[in-house]
């Protein structure tokens, strides 16, 4: 799995809003931290967009995203680490 720091992108359908709701759009993610869901196809997500990077961003939240994000998706990611 990624671990914080790491960037994951998630597509259409690689993702859900709560269970059953299935995502819709595009995100690039800055993980903050993975935890284990009742659905073992997907995992909870807590992290920042990019822009919550850049220099003149203010956000002090702890995270910014909360979704399920497919276990497989996160496995890529992590395997894609340099």
């Amino acid at each position: 799995m990624p671990t914080a720091g790491d960037r994951v992108k998630v597509r259409p359908g690689e993702w859900q809003a709560s269970p059953g709701v299935p995502g819709h759009t595009q995100h690039d993610i800055r993980i903050v931290s993975v935890h284990e869901s009742h659905d073992q196809a997907y995992a909870w997500v807590y992290g920042h967009g990019l822009e919550c990077s850049w220099p003149t961003a203010d956000c002090t939240a702890p995270w910014c995203f909360e979704l399920l994000v497919s276990v497989d998706v996160l496995a890529a990611a992590a395997g894609a680490r340099p």
